[in-house]
């Protein structure tokens, strides 16, 4: 009886402390069929170009040539604010990556400028971003108007090992209305 006893009481303490399979559920992104950021290429004096490149310098903590391209990091920022990559069970997915495994976005702003005569033509290109698991190394790399889908190494006990990354816009956003600021004064 006493064997019997110990052996009901080894099993229960085994099966009370059996691993529970994680229940995590990742959700895509809502992606609209069609982004809507079109970046416009205007004609701006060099009196406008110095408000934009001090607008810019502002906004991105960073000192801005027009003329070059800009590199944002955002380690120390909310990188949920500027991407979607949906979410794992009621967490934001960028957010879930960060307390996880620590997480951190670039961004490449690249803009064209063309003189013509005593103006100049500025076109922004589209942002290039780069969102990435410090510890893992996993990489998600896309820009403005596309969305990236990574397939990840360990999907949490999930059946959907795609991961989807985009652009909320609104750097996108901030650039286009700082353009339409310096034509509006």
């Amino acid at each position: 009886m006493l064997i019997k006893n110990a052996t009901f009481a080894i099993l229960i303490l085994l099966v009370s402390c059996e691993v529970q399979e994680s229940k995590n559920i990742y959700t895509s992104p809502d992606i609209p069929e069609a982004f809507n950021i079109n970046f416009d290429s205007n004609l701006y004096t060099q009196e406008e170009l110095n408000k934009i490149t001090k607008l810019l310098s502002r906004i991105l903590n960073d000192d801005v040539d027009i003329n070059n391209k800009i590199n944002v990091n955002f380690e120390n920022e909310n990188i949920s604010k500027y991407i979607d990559c949906g979410n794992m069970n009621d967490e934001i997915y960028v957010d879930y990556i960060n307390r996880i495994f620590g997480a951190k976005l670039s961004a490449i702003i690249n803009f064209e400028t063309n003189k013509s005569g005593e103006n100049f033509i500025v076109t922004n290109k589209d942002i290039k971003y780069k969102f990435m698991s410090q510890e893992t190394g996993t990489r998600w790399i896309f820009k403005t108007n596309k969305y990236k889908e990574l397939l990840v190494g360990n999907p949490v006990y999930d059946a959907n090992p795609y991961r989807t990354c985009s652009s909320k816009n609104i750097l996108e956003m901030k650039i286009i209305n700082i353009f339409n600021s310096s034509k509006n004064d």
